[in-house]
């Protein structure tokens, strides 16, 4: 904003002095145009990328996502693949300036979160393979538009794709990790834990722990009062993660 005012004061500078206002308001118009013009370009060409990037694995997302089974060696693989492309791209969509862009966003974070759970905790995707719906929430700041607290994520219902664009203050979580980024993966069992949910927000108790909290795949792989609970930072899946105090709610700026 400072650079494309300061383009605008100095292109209105360079005007004759006798110059009206109604031609000093359209060359404004004119600069303005440009420069989001400019910006348009810009975030078409990391979307671009990104859905080179999709359609260059889609085949391999759609059967490894829909289709029921474990999360095999040959699956972490070319999740490194996803992983690679799908993060450096997203770090470059942290600023969208409309909602398409933001909705954009949050679901490129959701995919590659999954692959990156899937990756840690295989296991976790037999849960996914039951679920009705799920639910991924990132720490990060994804732009000033969004009105973040600490972090925004998508529920997304597995029958109809229906997406539920949400807030999230982990309040627990955030007191336990000092504020570093993690990411968040919500898988329901049925309809009404996954209704109750989005529509009616949800704040969890000391009770309501993370999934992940020891080393045996048969234990972890379980619903806890009709949910399932991962945690993921930088360094991989968070055991014995506190999620107490943490609320989440509809973002009525981004749900269609």
């Amino acid at each position: 904003m400072k650079v494309k005012a300061l383009v605008v004061l100095l292109s209105m500078l360079a005007m004759p002095v006798h110059a009206s206002w109604e031609e000093l308001k359209e060359t404004a118009s004119d600069i303005g145009s440009k420069v989001s013009e400019s910006s348009k370009k810009a975030w078409d060409s990391v979307s671009e990328f990104s859905k080179e990037t999709w359609d260059s694995v889609s085949d391999w997302g759609e059967e490894a996502f829909n289709t029921a089974g474990e999360w095999t060696d040959s699956s972490i693989e070319k999740g490194k693949e996803w992983l690679d492309a799908g993060e450096a791209k997203l770090d470059e969509m942290l600023e969208p300036e409309t909602p398409e862009q933001a909705r954009l966003a949050l679901n490129t974070m959701s995919d590659t979160a999954l692959v990156r759970l899937f990756n840690e905790q295989p296991s976790a995707k037999l849960l996914f393979d039951d679920a009705y719906g799920y639910a991924v929430f990132d720490s990060r700041k994804f732009s000033l538009m969004l009105h973040t607290s600490q972090g925004a994520g998508v529920a997304v219902n597995r029958n109809t794709d229906k997406r539920t664009y949400m807030k999230m203050f982990g309040a627990g979580l955030a007191a336990g990790l000092g504020g570093k980024f993690y990411q968040q993966v919500i898988m329901f069992e049925n309809q009404q834990s996954f209704d109750s949910f989005v529509d009616d927000g949800w704040e969890a108790t000391s009770e309501m722990g993370a999934v992940a909290g020891t080393e045996s795949a048969e234990l972890t792989a379980k619903y806890n009062g009709g949910m399932a609970i991962y945690q993921i930072d930088e360094k991989g899946l968070l055991l014995d993660a506190n999620i107490s105090g943490s609320k989440y709610w509809i973002d009525t700026d981004l749900t269609q």
